[in-house]
């Protein structure tokens, strides 16, 4: 479900940090994830629950299973999305490939690099190949890691398509 940023403002914003997130702060990344599905209910059907909430969270082995990279996001000192990632594919069940499993930048901090600049962090964390799978249907999402993989330096970027229970996906991967 990768929902992306688009990053169109100079980098002389605040400095964009990732900040590993610790199992006692899974409650602030589930209220992120409100967030997040509400963006990404525009591509998938995600109802509201009569709590007026999604209620989406994305469980507990990521922080229990030693393959699993949690991150905020942070320009300065303000939260500004999260980033998690994973070893392996799910597209060729490689083990030694990194894999951005899901990525958020909330509205108010898109157009600034944020997201880019949190990408090619997570990127520099964790060198090597990886691949970034992002729904066809969400060309948002396809235009800014096209964008964002391009621009990090070094490595070689290819591309190709993936299909699984009925979801079309366009599949970056990037390799040093």
């Amino acid at each position: 479900m990768n929902d992306p940023t688009s990053d169109d403002a100079s980098e002389t914003e605040a400095p964009v940090v990732l900040e590993r997130i610790a199992r006692e702060s899974a409650p602030v990344l589930d209220n992120l994830v409100e967030l997040y599905a509400h963006d990404f209910s525009e591509f998938i059907p995600l109802a509201i629950k009569e709590s007026g909430r999604f209620e989406l969270s994305f469980g507990d082995a990521w922080w229990w299973r030693d393959d699993r990279f949690p991150f905020f996001i942070r320009q300065g000192s303000a939260l500004a999305g999260f980033a998690l990632v994973e070893r392996g594919s799910r597209v060729t069940s490689s083990s030694d490939m990194m894999s951005v499993a899901e990525f958020f930048v909330v509205r108010g901090a898109r157009r600034h690099r944020v997201g880019t600049r949190a990408a090619h962090a997570v990127f520099g964390l964790f060198p090597g190949p990886w691949e970034v799978r992002v729904r066809k249907a969400n060309v948002v999402a396809m235009a800014f890691w096209a964008r964002a993989l391009e621009e990090w330096p070094h490595e070689t970027l290819r591309g190709g398509a993936f299909s699984a229970e009925g979801v079309d996906w366009n599949v970056f991967h990037v390799e040093p």
